[in-house]
């Protein structure tokens, strides 16, 4: 249970207590469904749902979104492009903090080695990155493949 959830199932104790003191009988149940209906909700279900995504969302932000323009380093090159797809992901337990898989379409080729025999370039890439924008393995260790600058 998260802690918005308790707080709401406290307040939800305290109007049960209160509406008791002067004389009318309310069931957990309904001091539940009081509440929800103040904060604008149809019924518990439905805002206990909404404090469980407020809870989410709190701590999962991710540092771009899809559609975002973004510019940073790619294996040393600087590059502009577009955030194609993220998806956060739960990798491992060993996990530093939040990761995404993110896509990104750069808006031109993108030099990622020096071969004199051939021009080795990137276009569209996909990786993991965290927080901070830097590119990072499931652990959430930063790999330096790619950083994202994030204003």
């Amino acid at each position: 249970m998260t802690d918005l959830i308790t707080r709401a199932k406290g307040r939800a104790k305290r109007l049960r207590s209160y509406l008791s003191d002067i004389g009318h009988a309310l069931s957990h149940a309904q001091s539940l469904e009081a509440i929800s209906k103040e904060e604008g909700c149809r019924d518990w279900n439905t805002f206990s749902a909404q404090l469980r995504q407020q809870t989410f969302v709190q701590g999962n932000n991710p540092p771009v979104q899809v559609g975002d323009v973004v510019k940073g380093i790619y294996r040393g090159s600087p590059f502009k492009g577009t955030v194609l797809g993220l998806e956060r992901t739960d990798g491992s337990p060993k996990q530093l903090g939040p990761v995404w898989r993110i896509k990104v379409q750069f808006d031109g080729p993108v030099e990622i080695g020096n071969s004199q025999s051939m021009s080795l370039t990137r276009q569209r890439v996909r990786g993991m990155i965290n927080g901070k924008g830097q590119s990072v393995n499931l652990k959430g260790v930063p790999d330096d493949f790619m950083q994202i600058d994030i204003s």
